[in-house]
């Protein structure tokens, strides 16, 4: 399971990358670590508003959910969802073709386990501004968006990073975001992205063991570090 994020880009940064503006800007604040654990708010743009950057709370809820974050991430933990279990989620399974979205980021993390240790990493795009991953959303009882990110079967260059699960989240690059959001877009063509995710560049970046401590954040958290025995940092690939 993914659960942390990362979106450290400042607004200005993050409108003139996607070419778009929030549509409540004053809400907006960066923020290095987002811990999916606790209820948090990502940074989406979705089919039902695609000319703007809203925002969604992480933790896809039915459509007209009523009650609290928690009670429902109690019941059934939804930061992601794997693209194979959709079709088989009687609440989900029309959110692929109608509620497509993207979660704006600037990083994801993953971990690498050896000899009973746990070494974190920072995968990010090899030119550092903000990506996309794939997301499905959901609209609440009281109004608010409520989303969550997609996974699929990982790859080669994750693989080298991440040994805890075989699950990576779907990105979706710039050229192809206004595929993902188009109500116009056909099933076939949604599911030949998903099933051949298009090539992304990324870097991933070993970072410090105090990144599993909560409460701790430092400017310099996802700056790369070394540690003898597992794979370096500061490698980039496609994927």
């Amino acid at each position: 399971m993914y659960h942390r994020l990362s979106n450290a880009a400042d607004r200005e940064e993050m409108e003139r990358v996607f070419g778009l503006k929030f549509k409540y800007p004053k809400l907006y604040s960066p923020n290095m670590i987002i811990d999916g654990m606790t209820e948090s708010i990502l940074s989406v743009i979705t089919m039902q508003d695609s000319e703007h950057i809203n925002y969604a709370i992480w933790g896809l809820m039915p459509d007209d959910y009523k009650e609290d974050w928690k009670i429902f991430q109690n019941g059934m933990n939804t930061l992601n969802i794997n693209v194979a279990k959709l079709s088989s989620i009687k609440w989900m399974k029309n959110l692929l073709m109608f509620k497509r979205s993207l979660v704006l980021v600037s990083g994801f993390f993953t971990y690498f386990l050896k000899k009973g240790k746990l070494y974190p990493y920072y995968v990010s795009s090899v030119d550092q501004k903000p990506f996309c991953i794939a997301g499905i959303y959901s609209t609440l009882d009281d109004g608010f968006l409520s989303c969550s990110i997609i996974t699929t079967k990982t790859d080669k260059f994750i693989a080298n990073y991440h040994n805890l699960h075989n699950e990576k989240p779907l990105l979706i690059p710039s050229d192809v975001k206004d595929l993902w959001l188009s109500e116009s877009t056909e099933t076939d063509l949604v599911n030949d992205i998903i099933k051949n995710p298009p090539a992304m560049e990324l870097r991933a970046d070993p970072i410090a063991g105090e990144f599993f401590k909560k409460n701790i954040v430092y400017d310099s958290l996802l700056n790369p570090v070394y540690y003898e025995g597992i794979p370096g940092g500061n490698t980039s690939s496609k994927f």
